[in-house]
């Protein structure tokens, strides 16, 4: 009966210690109980934020080479740039790989040659590269009520500017800080207010009204939806499909993945704006039947852009690859650069170019 008892008992312990560590974030000692802990317990479920020996560590300062590879992550980046050139990073470096993505990303650009991958990001320096990477507006006015906004670097202020009016970043007493440092908590926090949710499984999916959402992998259907804020469509979809079904999106979608025939926008779906920046291959936007698109910018990219079905405004920033347009139904093209290849298939009507 003893023994019995005992085992009893044992078998307890073990359950409750599991428990414990289930509750304790997979064992992270020093996961706090602040108002991180939401934005942490969001980076760790999605793969963002690892730890290390059983620490999370949310007071260490985050490196360059730590947050891009977090913004990495947070898109599934597999495209891999040449550093050749930036005098600061080496193969055997852990974080090589990880800049040669954020380099091609074009989050990081690096200056002078260097990287400075081992440096804490300053704030400002990590509000551009969240801005570059979901593509935010910028904004030239000022925001009101802040005390520190003449402390940003000049090349910093549109970005920042749009990220404040966004509601991605409110400062702390009147203040952003934005030459100090950012500790992997604040990051956390800061990727959390811009993604509430992603999508990492492949089929049919009813999203939250709320907050921004990403879409990481292919085989995605969103249907049946309000997304109040954005859709991001990361690298990680590939070459593969995303297709709304009778969706709304109050946002933006941005574009950073899919291929010749992937992002498909159908069944009565209406979408404010569209930006397309895939930088490692096609993509096609096709909006088919009733559904209707208020504008696409083709903002950036490597490859060629097709562009089909009815669309109210067209956006081309870049001249570096060709624009395809068929059975294209639209209202105004403006081109930024003359030298912008549009190809106009002949079941096109184009109001004015």
């Amino acid at each position: 009966m003893l023994r019995k008892s005992m085992l009893i008992l044992l078998v307890l312990v073990i359950i409750f210690s599991a428990t414990l560590v289930s509750a304790n974030n997979l064992g992270f000692e020093d996961m706090p109980e602040d108002w991180s802990r939401e934005a942490l317990q969001n980076a760790i479920d999605n793969d963002l934020l690892n730890g290390s020996k059983g620490k999370i560590l949310p007071n260490d300062n985050l490196t360059r080479a730590e947050m891009a590879t977090i913004i990495n992550r947070s898109f599934r980046s597999y495209e891999k740039s040449s550093l050749e050139g930036f005098k600061d990073i080496f193969p055997e470096d852990w974080y090589y790989e990880e800049m040669a993505k954020a380099v091609q990303m074009k989050t990081f650009n690096g200056n002078n040659g260097l990287l400075n991958p081992d440096n804490p990001i300053l704030r400002e320096e990590a509000f551009v590269v969240i801005s570059r990477a979901f593509k935010v507006d910028k904004a030239s006015k000022s925001p009101k009520g802040y005390l520190d906004l003449g402390d940003i670097s000049p090349w910093a202020k549109e970005d920042i500017y749009g990220l404040i009016n966004a509601g991605y970043i409110e400062g702390f007493n009147g203040k952003i800080n934005p030459k100090g440092t950012i500790t992997r908590a604040e990051f956390a926090q800061l990727m959390y207010n811009i993604v509430k949710s992603y999508i990492n499984t492949p089929g049919v999916h009813e999203v939250a009204k709320e907050g921004n959402v990403m879409i990481n992998v292919p085989g995605v259907i969103l249907k049946d939806s309000i997304i109040d804020g954005d859709l991001i469509i990361g690298e990680g979809v590939g070459s593969g499909d995303v297709i709304l079904d009778n969706m709304i999106v109050n946002g933006k979608i941005v574009i950073r993945g899919g291929g010749e025939n992937s992002i498909i926008i159908a069944d009565n779906s209406k979408v404010k704006k569209i930006i397309v920046s895939r930088l490692d291959g096609p993509v096609r936007v096709k909006v088919e039947d009733d559904s209707s698109v208020d504008l696409l910018i083709v903002d950036d990219g490597k490859d060629k852009v097709i562009l089909e079905g009815t669309m109210k405004n067209i956006v081309v920033k870049t001249s570096e690859f060709p624009i395809m347009l068929e059975r294209v139904k639209v209202n105004s093209i403006i081109k930024f650069e003359p030298e912008t290849e549009i190809i106009i298939d002949k079941d096109s009507q184009i109001g004015n170019m």
